[in-house]
């Protein structure tokens, strides 16, 4: 009887044991199924994250852009910062003016916020469809962002950096229109003030995250995809030696954007049509032959003077 009670005693612990095991085996799998899970909602999440910090980026470039051009009177800096721009040698200027023929060529810099300036053309480069590039008071390759230099970047990380575009449209579509309709209402037009005309601009605001780049990525890689145009890569050429050392003329085959996608480079571009106008706003400071001889309160600011016209 001893015997018998022994053998079933240890027949049950094989059995609970291989219970166990199962069950081991089952909570294993389903960790394992868990953690994959959690590591896919992380990479989906990261992701978002991503084209969210980018698009924020170039959206904010623009907004940068825009505060300055329509900025107050009173802020002196941004003032200084517009008519630079506006100037010609800036990034909107550079295409203003009657009989201006720089339509289709490119104002290239790198968005470095941490400066105290915009926009500077000494530190811009302006690329032409004919693959070239015009030095224009001090303009040269420095427009183009660079992954080695920390001062390229947008951030205090170091790890966002936006390379912005300037152009007037070339293309037909752009020149379509009624005679006269970049003239502004009570305008007259005229070669001495180039705000005398509105102006059409398309903007493009690239912000890439280099530390992000394929191990196989190196930072001449996205040089080399900066450098390229934002659109109508085929318009734009460039010259390049050929077996025999020869330059040969050759056209580009994809824009910025498809390039840094093509190496896996996580990136986003902004784009943005924008009209430059001189909006006129009259303001009434005494109406003619019914005034009492006082500037209205409107007038004193614009005028910065004292009721009676005496300057402040």
């Amino acid at each position: 009887m001893s015997t018998r009670t022994n053998f079933k005693l240890h027949s049950q612990s094989g059995a609970a044991l291989i219970v166990v095991l199962l069950f081991l085996v089952l909570i294993a799998v389903a960790g394992a199924i868990a953690v994959r899970q959690s590591n896919t909602d992380l990479k989906l999440a990261t992701a978002d994250q991503i084209d969210s910090l980018l698009l924020n980026t170039s959206d904010n470039t623009h907004k940068t852009m825009e505060n300055i051009i329509n900025a107050s009177p009173t802020d002196a800096k941004a003032i200084t910062q517009k008519n630079i721009m506006l100037g010609p040698f800036g990034s909107f200027g550079y295409f203003m003016g009657i009989g201006n023929n720089n339509r289709g060529d490119q104002v290239v810099f790198c968005y470095r916020p941490n400066n105290d300036y915009f926009f500077r053309m000494s530190e811009a480069t302006i690329v032409t469809p004919n693959g070239g590039s015009k030095l224009v008071s001090g303009s040269g390759t420095a427009g183009f962002c660079n992954p080695s230099k920390s001062s390229d970047y947008t951030n205090a990380r170091k790890n966002v950096m936006t390379q912005v575009a300037v152009t007037m449209p070339s293309d037909s579509t752009a020149l379509l229109g009624e005679a006269f309709e970049h003239v502004p209402v009570g305008k007259s037009v005229s070669t001495s003030d180039v705000l005398s005309s509105s102006y059409k601009f398309r903007i493009f605001s690239t912000s890439l995250l280099p530390s992000l780049a394929q191990s196989s990525t190196s930072d001449a890689d996205i040089n080399d995809c900066l450098k390229k145009p934002n659109e109508n890569p085929s318009d734009y050429g460039f010259t390049e030696k050929n077996d025999q050392g020869v330059d040969e003329a050759k056209s580009y085959d994809e824009t910025v954007s498809a390039c840094l996608a093509k190496k896996g480079i996580p990136a986003r571009t902004v784009v943005e049509e924008a009209t430059l106008e001189n909006k006129q706003t009259p303001t009434t400071c005494n109406d003619y032959g019914k005034g009492n001889g006082k500037l209205s309160v409107d007038c004193q600011k614009l005028l910065n003077a004292n009721e009676d016209g005496t300057p402040k």
